[in-house]
């Protein structure tokens, strides 16, 4: 293991903790599938499905993406970090491609990176407009962002979360790699404070469950060794906001690159620390107790609906089904 900020086994665990916020990115987003369940069809067999899919599809594709980087391209490829490498030559993938010495691969690695992109770009629009869309119904964000079109499209919200995609456009003074680095910063905390959330709400669902007598067995989904995962999650995630801009307290004097790193490893949270202090000073909201929580809105509706069960009629859509 190379070592980073440090020699000997200092340096080799700074090098290990150094790598958790570029994996934390990745994995950033894994959460729409459950965004999404509000508009799919027959969700109580569909989102169980796809997030054991989705679970397996990361581990085929990240973990042995992952390996097939670390054997193909060195650590210290100085390619790797040029600042002034444009749109994407500086991914691992197209720099392993350049140093295996075959001309057209580099191309068909940026048209798959392209692609990737669009569909990731697609999805976080989706689910960045949905968040918003959700906030607004709660009283909690502006009401114009309730607004659909006649499919039922929550337009304003889209357009708030697509006009954030024009920051793209500081790649052009400061250089792709560098900006990348900083917007990895920045989603990649609010992302780890969106999954602290989700574990810590968990934990409080299943006190209100244990509390009003729900039996686990009556849901159609229900994870393993709950709530020591949840907690175990919850205190990763927590450390790795802390830490995620140690580098900067390791080097002085600050210079305007270590402020910048700063700012983005730790903006998200000044951000989200108040946003939560105004809402519980100025709303006064308070903790509620596990026996008085809601957790019945709604299900006498989904219990109400009759899916009909989709038969695959040939050989294509059996596969669809099954990729699906």
């Amino acid at each position: 293991m190379k070592e980073y900020v440090g020699t000997g086994s200092t340096g080799r665990f700074t090098g290990l903790w150094s790598t958790l916020v570029n994996a934390a990115f990745s994995y950033g987003g894994v959460e729409m599938v459950a965004v999404a369940a509000g508009e799919a069809a027959n969700p109580r067999k569909n989102i169980p499905k796809a997030v054991r899919r989705v679970f397996w599809r990361i581990l085929f594709f990240y973990v042995l993406g992952s390996f097939i980087i670390g054997t193909t391209i060195s650590s210290n490829d100085p390619q790797l970090t040029d600042d002034n490498a444009k749109g994407a030559q500086s991914s691992p993938w197209v720099i392993a491609m350049k140093n295996a010495g075959i001309p057209v691969l580099p191309h068909i690695v940026n048209a798959v990176i392209l692609t990737s992109a669009t569909s990731s770009g697609n999805a976080f629009l989706y689910t960045g407009s949905r968040y918003l869309f959700s906030i607004a119904q709660n009283g909690q964000a502006p009401q114009f962002l309730l607004r659909c079109n006649k499919k039922g499209v929550p337009i304003y919200a889209v357009a708030v979360t697509a006009s954030i995609s024009l920051l793209t456009y500081m790649s052009v003074s400061a250089g792709a790699n560098k900006v990348f680095g900083w917007f990895q910063n920045l989603t990649t905390i609010a992302s780890l404070f969106t999954w602290c959330t989700v574990t810590y709400t968990y934990t409080r669902f299943r006190k209100a469950c244990i509390a009003q007598n729900v039996d686990r067995s009556t849901m159609v989904f229900a994870s393993k060794w709950q709530p020591y995962v949840a907690w175990t999650a919850f205190t990763y995630f927590a450390l790795i906001i802390l830490f995620n801009g140690f580098k900067v307290f390791t080097t002085t004097p600050w210079g305007p690159d270590e402020l910048t790193d700063f700012f983005t490893a730790y903006i998200g949270v000044a951000i989200f620390g108040l946003l939560f202090a105004f809402w519980k000073v100025f709303k006064r909201t308070k903790m509620v107790n596990p026996a008085e929580a809601d957790i019945w809105s709604g299900k006498a509706a989904l219990d109400a609906e009759v899916w009909p069960e989709q038969i695959p009629r040939n050989a294509l859509e059996r596969f669809w089904f099954w990729l699906c």
